[in-house]
């Protein structure tokens, strides 16, 4: 696995240094020492240290965190610092939620997983309120079907499922324009773990909605909470995700209109779902949340390039997570900090990359992508000139499936080096054969880690002459998170 894409390096190589056979044989010779010193054991120790505890950003066991992932570059002599920022967050104070049927019967459900000491489920930035009224069934929660559920859902607290190609947020905004009073998500997309609850921010845009446009350091501007900017980024009716057996326990027990044909086919409850309501069942849902001004940090390490220093290459996902993040974001901060420590491995070598490298560890990016957007709104105009290429990876290892996406200029990259990786999982054809075949790339494939570092490897060792700023996101499963992490330029 550590040396397959060696041919393919060797000709991106021989194509920018075609005189320099010298060159291109110490190039090859670190090249393979990058590439032999992976261990699965180092990641696999990575991983189990940043998921010991729940880190959700703003808190202390978060910060820890931070301070474990500085603590690693710096004992591997990389050029280290933190970036901090003060940021509007929101969290949980108090929620409950209960089922009353007709017979007079009702039901406290639950809130949380069984068993976990994490943060009660919410969605960030989703207004406190409560609410008793009636359920009714949205589907996804798109224009197209309340249009079919053809039901006046005003004043009642509709249920929408995960999926139909809108977030979270979206589906709060369409329920309040149809007049719910308030908004209940869960997720029943594949093998979910049914007693499980996705949080998840509701909030518009991306970065402090205090400081839209400018990084939120010290001393700087913060809009009121009641100016009328701030106020547009926050939803006007609550919400909260609920877990897939909840939903069950409520939408079995509707009423009234019946499940529309073209819904039927592809619900996934394991009870009997017939009718959409509204009613007869009331619900009585309430949550108490804060909104307050916390500490993020972002952390980053710097390997100063030879040739190209002003030139910059960026690698990073967040750190911060809802609850342990084992997948989301944690795989990936292994791998970034395995990448760290082969990286020092090469410069203790006497290697030198040609343009710089920027390793970056973001924070506070599951309450809308936040420490990324500061960090890019402080440093515009740098980026702007100096920023070559960005590559993310947050769920750098999750079950099956491969995915990738990229602007254009790196189409051909990728498509190049999928095509030099095996299939782990199909003797005798490549990552590219299997992916291309499949739905949407929708396979087995457990590489991902490998064909990421010789991507990067193309673009910094072999020094790949991208003009302008250019962004990759790969991951293996999930669905796409956006290009660029922190915005476009």
């Amino acid at each position: 696995m550590v040396a397959i894409l060696i041919l393919i390096i060797l000709g991106f190589y021989s194509f920018h240094f075609p005189h320099s056979l010298k060159h291109s044989n110490k190039s090859t010779t670190f090249q393979s020492l990058f590439l032999s010193s992976s261990s699965n054991s180092t990641i696999s120790s990575y991983l189990r240290t940043l998921t010991m505890h729940p880190h959700l950003a703003g808190t202390k066991s978060n910060s820890n965190t931070a301070l474990f992932v500085l603590n690693h570059f710096t004992s591997l002599n990389l050029k280290s610092h933190t970036t901090s920022y003060n940021v509007l967050l929101s969290y949980p104070l108090n929620s409950s939620l209960s089922i009353h049927l007709t017979n007079g019967s009702f039901l406290n459900l639950p809130l949380t997983e069984p068993g976990l000491d994490v943060v009660h489920a919410y969605h960030a930035y989703s207004p406190s309120g409560s609410v008793y009224a009636k359920a009714v069934f949205v589907n996804y929660g798109r224009e197209i079907d309340y249009h079919t559920l053809g039901v006046d859902v005003k004043g009642c607290i509709v249920i929408a499922r995960k999926g139909g190609g809108l977030g979270r947020g979206t589906v709060v905004e369409k329920a309040e324009k149809n007049g719910a009073a308030a908004v209940l998500i869960y997720n029943d997309e594949g093998d979910t773990w049914r007693n499980g609850f996705e949080r998840g921010n509701v909030m518009k845009g991306v970065g402090d909605p205090v400081s839209p446009g400018w990084g939120s350091v010290d001393g700087s501007e913060r809009l009121s909470l009641e100016d009328n900017e701030v106020l547009e980024r926050f939803p006007k009716i609550p919400s909260m995700p609920i877990s897939a057996d909840v939903a069950d326990a409520i939408l079995s027990s509707l009423g009234d209109n019946l499940v529309p044909l073209e819904w039927r086919n592809t619900l996934k409850s394991k009870g009997v779902i017939s009718h959409v309501g509204p009613g007869p069942t009331m619900l009585n849902f309430t949550y108490l949340g804060e909104k307050k001004v916390s500490t993020i940090q972002n952390v980053f390490a710097v390997i100063k390039g030879s040739e190209e220093p002003d030139r910059h290459v960026l690698l990073g996902n967040h750190r911060d997570a809802w609850t342990y993040g084992a997948v989301d974001p944690s795989s990936g901060t292994a791998a970034l900090l395995d990448l760290a420590r082969r990286y020092s491995i090469l410069l203790s070598s006497g290697w030198k990359p040609r343009r710089t490298i920027v390793l970056c560890s973001w924070d506070a990016e599951e309450f809308g992508m936040i420490g990324s957007t500061e960090w890019v709104e402080q440093n515009l105009i740098n980026l702007g000139s100096k920023a070559v290429a960005y590559l993310n990876v947050d769920c750098a290892v999750q079950g099956p499936g491969f995915f990738v996406g990229s602007t254009p200029q790196l189409d051909s990259l990728i498509r190049e080096v999928t095509k030099k990786v095996k299939d782990p999982d199909s003797k005798g054809v490549s990552v590219y054969e299997t992916w291309s075949a499949s739905d949407e790339g929708n396979n087995g494939f457990h590489l991902l880690m490998c064909i990421t570092e010789k991507i990067f490897l193309s673009i910094t060792l072999l020094s790949t002459p991208i003009t302008g700023w250019q962004n990759m996101e790969i991951h293996s499963s999930s669905a796409m998170l956006p290009l660029l992490e922190f915005g476009a330029f």
